[in-house]
Order: structure tokens, then sequence, then C-alpha cells
């Protein structure tokens, strides 16, 4: 670490302490030029010095930065007078009362009606770690398509009947019933419709603005305008409250059928549950792609009823070599605390990122270090989409992203939001499809507070076991494919498909 001892520097360059690197989102000790609007390490420093005019200082001590520079309430990074967005004004936290000093930048909303500055929504992105948003800060209420204030629109509801009032489902302004109109089942503004629906001039449908849209021309299958890119990535809609939630993807064949009348079946079942992807790996198939449910919602809320109807239709998942399933668990299931909650003091982030790391390397080390068992649940082997190639290299996996095998990882650490267990055979029974989920909740919470030792065996896989078998309740079709996985290793249940 270098030495922190105060020095003067003409640059104003200057010590913060130990977080995540704005430039390769890496934890390590952070520096912050005074006229720099990036939090970077000494090596990004210098990659980006002669770009950005940042100027290291010679030798190995730094400054500290004088603790009496005036710093935004938000980011906590100092104010820097030559930048309007960077200065500092007075701001406000949603209750509407309590001031804090913010950048320009950090509190760029505005009530339309009182002309109050609030503090915004902030969402960091770490690519490597994980993606935390602050929830404390002013989200202005737009009503008619200006900015209320929690309290102006609250003077405005004691005006009008909110009953008569809907919330646009793309704008998001709360707008009179009046001006209302409806597109493909949903409810949205007139002004939105107007801006976004439109005719297409080759086959005359209506179509929204930025929707893939084939025309029937007799060169496409139908089922283009159901099966997006592989790249294709909406809004998320999340299912159920809770820390976390997960999703999956289950890959299937068509076997001939033609993937059109599969892509309609799973849409008109699964409605805005799911939606269906192009998959490289597949012949002449597509991906279910679900959005985040927690596991009480897949239990409960979710019409598996689908697999079957698949599945009756001739078409395939387990009987194939192509297809798996891989289930996303969000990255704030690892950890508790938010090492970026702007009211968690600098000290305690680093602590509460170190026990993050150390949760998700706990986590990855149950299924690495049980890999036999782990292949023997999931119904294959591991291979080149799921290779368990980073054993032994967890750690740097963990604290910097690096994976042997990239994304074809059996744990795949490189999307922001999520974390990807890609082990599991494609199957269109429920059972295999929901014991999968239960794998990974299960392996979470068993791995959130355990104490590892030498001596202990905490990653064993008879303790892990014995830990499903006690919430059986919760996992009962992971118990289900456990007892059939090892009671008959080579002849898996012949309703799988």
């Amino acid at each position: 670490m270098p030495d922190t001892s105060e020095l003067d520097s003409p640059t104003g360059f200057g010590y913060i302490d130990m977080r995540l690197c704005d430039g390769c989102y890496r934890p390590n000790h952070i520096f912050v030029e005074s006229y720099a609007k990036r939090e970077l390490c000494l090596k990004c420093h210098e990659r980006y010095g002669e770009l950005e005019g940042v100027r290291i200082p010679n030798g190995e001590t730094y400054p500290v930065l004088n603790e009496d520079i005036l710093r935004c309430d938000v980011c906590e990074l100092p104010a820097l007078e030559d930048s309007l967005n960077w200065s500092l004004t007075t701001a406000y936290l949603d209750d509407a009362t309590t001031e804090i000093v913010a950048h320009f930048s950090c509190s760029n909303k505005s009530c339309d009606q009182c002309d109050k500055r609030y503090a915004h929504n902030q969402q960091r992105q770490w690519r490597s770690i994980y993606t935390i948003s602050h929830d404390q800060f002013n989200s202005n209420t737009i009503i008619e398509g200006n900015n209320h204030c929690e309290s102006c629109a609250k003077k405005f509801w004691e005006e009008h009947d909110e009953n008569d009032y809907f919330e646009c489902e793309f704008c998001l302004s709360h707008t009179h019933d009046d001006n209302s109109g409806w597109w493909n089942s949903t409810r949205y503004c007139e002004g939105c419709i107007e801006a976004n629906v439109y005719h297409c001039d080759d086959c005359s449908e209506q179509r929204w603005e930025g929707d893939d849209h084939y025309c029937d021309s007799g060169d496409n299958d139908d089922d283009e305008s159901l099966i997006h890119n592989y790249n294709y990535r909406p809004s998320p809609f999340f299912f159920g409250e809770g820390k976390y939630h997960f999703g999956f993807e289950l890959e299937v064949e068509a076997r001939g059928n033609g993937r059109y009348d599969g892509a309609m079946l799973v849409q008109n079942t699964l409605g805005g549950h799911a939606y269906l992807k192009e998959d490289g790996s597949l012949n002449d198939g597509f991906e279910i792609v679900t959005h985040p449910h927690t596991l009480e919602k897949y239990h409960t809320d979710f019409n598996w009823g689908v697999l079957d109807k698949l599945k009756a239709q001739g078409y395939r998942s387990w009987n194939t070599n192509t297809c798996g399933i891989h289930v996303h668990v969000s990255r704030n299931a690892f950890g508790n605390g938010d090492p970026w909650d702007y009211r968690t003091p600098n000290r305690h982030r680093s602590q509460l990122i170190l026990q993050r790391q150390s949760h998700e390397l706990r986590f990855m080390k149950l299924i690495y270090d049980n890999q036999r068992q782990v292949e023997r649940i999931s119904g294959r082997s591991s291979d080149r989409y799921a290779s368990f190639g980073d054993k032994g290299q967890l750690v740097r996996k963990v604290k910097s992203g690096y994976q042997e095998n990239g994304r074809f990882s059996a744990i795949n650490t490189e999307n922001d939001d999520t974390i990807e267990i890609r082990v599991f055979k494609g199957s269109l029974r429920k059972e295999r499809v929901l014991s999968a989920i239960e794998f990974v909740h299960a392996s979470v919470e068993y791995t959130r507070d355990i104490k590892v030792t030498s001596k202990n065996h905490a990653l064993s896989w008879l303790k892990f076991t014995g830990y499903v078998a006690t919430n059986a309740e919760l996992y009962p079709n992971l118990v289900t494919i456990m007892s059939e996985s090892f009671a008959n290793d080579n002849n898996p249940d012949e309703t799988d498909n």
C-alpha cells in the first residue's frame, strides 16, 4: 500500500481509499486527480493519463486529499469549479426538507412545480463484481409530463382524484384517463402512441417503433417476429419481492417440426414471464428466457404446463446434444450491506466488498469442488459450453473477473447484474428445470454464513445434501432429482425430453 502521509501536490492528485476502480472495475487502492471525473487505480491513471492530461507525481509516496475540501454528499468526490456539472449546489433528499450539497450532475432532477433540485437515483455497474443501485434519493413523480417532487405530488393528488389517472407504461407519466389509448393490450398515453406506433410500408401492419419486425415476404419464417436475435435485451420485469431473483434460459430443439408453432405456444402460454431468442449452439430451435422471478414465484406463479405442451408437439431438450439450462442469480444475493450506499462510511466499504467476494468464492468452491456430484444431478458432464477449467483459479475469478474459458465456464461471471450457472442439461421436465433453480438457491443460502476450515469439511457434498434434506419443503424438486440421479446414474428418467 502506498504511503498516504500528506504531502504538497501541485496537481491535486491524492489517495482516497480502497474501492472499485472506475477504469478496470477491480477493487484496488484508488486515487483521484482534482479535476478528473473518475476515481482510478494507479495503472488506470497511467493508462488514461495521456488522454485526459492527468499527471502522476514521481516517487512512491502520494498525498491524501485534504479532508477540508468540499465534497458532494452523493458521490463524495470534490467540487471542480471549472466544470458546471461538477461544481456544487444545494439539493434535497426525498423528504424535501433535508438539505445536502451535491454536484449539478448528481442532482439533475428538479421539480417543475417548486424548482427544488433533488439528488437523483445513482446506478453504478461493476463488470466483474456486482451491480449496486441507490434507492435513497428522490424519484420524481411525473404527472401530465411534469416532474413533481413528493411534496408537490401530494398536493396535486389532494386536488385531483388519483383514480382518474393511470401511469403510462412507456413514459411513466401519470396521465388522465381521457388522454389514454391501448396498444397490444397495454395502456399508454396518447402522446406515446402517436410518437411510437406506425404502419409498416411493406405489410401495412401497425408496429411499435424499435420492435424487431420482419415482413412475411416468403424469405423469412413466421417465427422471426417471436424469436429475437441473440443480442436482444429487453428491460427486465421482476416477479415477486425478495432480496434477489433468478432467471433461466432453456434451449429447445424443434426436431423438424418448424419453430413457429413452438414459439407461438410458448409466448401464448407464458406471456410476459418470458421471451424467446436465437442461440448459435442450436440446430433448429430457440431459447426460452425468463424475466427475473423469486424462487417462490417459480413455485407458485409460473405456468410449467408449457413444457408438457412442447413435449406433446415433439419438441426436445433432454434427448439432444445441443440443449442446456442456464440459471442466473442476482449478484446482490451475495453479502449483506451496500458498499456504495452514500451513508456507508469509507472505512467500511472495503470490508463489505471483501464480504461479498468471500461469499461468491464459497459459492463457487462448493460447485467446483464437487464437480462429479454436480454433473450427476445436472445430467451432463463438463463440456465446452460449461467448462470447469477455472478450478484452482477461483480467487482470481472472483477478484478480477478472469475466466479461463470466458463465458463458457461452468459459472460465468461476465454479466454485470447476474452470475450464470451453466452446468445443467436441457429438459422439458418441470422437476428438472425447477431443481436447477433450487440447486442455485440452496447453494447461495448454504454458503452464506458457513465457516470454511481445513478440518470442518463445510463444502463437502455430504454436508450440502444434509442441508438440502433439512430444507426439503423449500427444495422438493432438487430432493427428487438428487434421489433419482444417485439411484441410477446411467438410466435417466425417460420422462426427460
